[in-house]
């Protein structure tokens, strides 16, 4: 998606003047013992457009259209770094025409996304406790409730049938986590019978070969499951499918990358200020 801004320069009149990045690179700005180049500028420009997709996603989810919104940035005295100032404004309108113009609100009333999605780990024994309690720990960080249960698909294949129907039948949205040694067959047992996604994370340990890797890593053709080795990245990876129809989740993952963006991006200009 494409995005068209207009930057401004306020002066000491509290007036907002526009400028161009070129007059802002021509001019040398410097504020607040910042000078402020084109790196400042980049982050700028790329946190504008992740506090915008932000907000769009909670304009849609209350049945609004987001069409324009206005944000002032400064620079920290102490870091020297670019920060997001107090003023945030922006415009909006419902999707859908209301019939009483009178009853038209133009701020969205933003909705709570709270049980809105959950991830089930089930692990075959509790020797991959605490593989799981990664998984539930790194849930935790994006506010996802995490529940831990225990079955085996070779001594009690019903009782694992019996665990997801238990959360088939609420209407909230189910990410299953299957953890096992040597085998997919857990995450094939209920890929197999299930219409929620499904991510097997086996507990990797020492005697690990080749021929486990493969095992856990061939996919029958009419499964759906994905496998993937990191605790940590299993709960972020659910978190990205439940973020599809969550935007609080979603803008915790958007403001992640943003964040990381910027740090890259400090390291790089850091790393040419010491090589010149």
């Amino acid at each position: 998606m494409y995005y068209t801004y207009t930057v401004f320069q306020q002066n000491d009149a509290c007036e907002d003047v526009v400028c161009s990045k070129e007059h802002i690179l021509a001019s040398k700005m410097n504020c607040a013992g910042l000078s402020i180049g084109q790196s400042e500028i980049d982050i700028m420009n790329h946190s504008t457009v992740a506090m915008f997709e932000i907000l769009e996603k909670a304009c849609l989810a209350a049945d609004f259209i987001l069409l324009n919104m206005k944000v002032q940035f400064g620079v920290n005295f102490q870091s020297k770094e670019i920060v997001l100032a107090d003023v945030i404004k922006y415009n909006c309108r419902h999707q859908t025409p209301l019939e009483d113009q009178s009853e038209k609100d133009d701020k969205p009333h933003l909705p709570s996304c709270k049980g809105e999605g959950r991830v089930v780990v089930v692990m075959e024994s509790l020797s991959y406790l605490e593989h799981c309690e990664k998984i539930k720990a790194s849930c935790a960080k994006y506010c996802i409730p995490c529940e831990l249960r225990v079955s085996s698909v070779y001594t009690g294949p019903g009782e694992t049938l019996d665990i997801r129907s238990q959360y088939e039948g609420d209407g909230t949205l189910t990410v299953f986590i299957t953890v096992a040694g040597r085998s997919n067959g857990l995450a094939s047992l209920l890929s197999a019978n299930t219409a929620y996604p499904v991510i097997n994370c086996p507990a990797v340990t020492a005697d690990w070969s080749a021929q486990d890797f493969r095992s856990a890593l061939n996919t029958p053709e009419n499964l759906g499951f994905c496998t993937v080795m990191s605790p940590e990245a299993a709960a972020q990876f659910s978190a990205h499918i439940l973020g599809l129809s969550n935007h609080q989740l979603w803008s915790k993952l958007r403001s992640s990358t943003l964040n990381k963006w910027i740090c890259m991006k400090q390291a790089d200009e850091k790393l040419k200020d010491c090589s010149m």
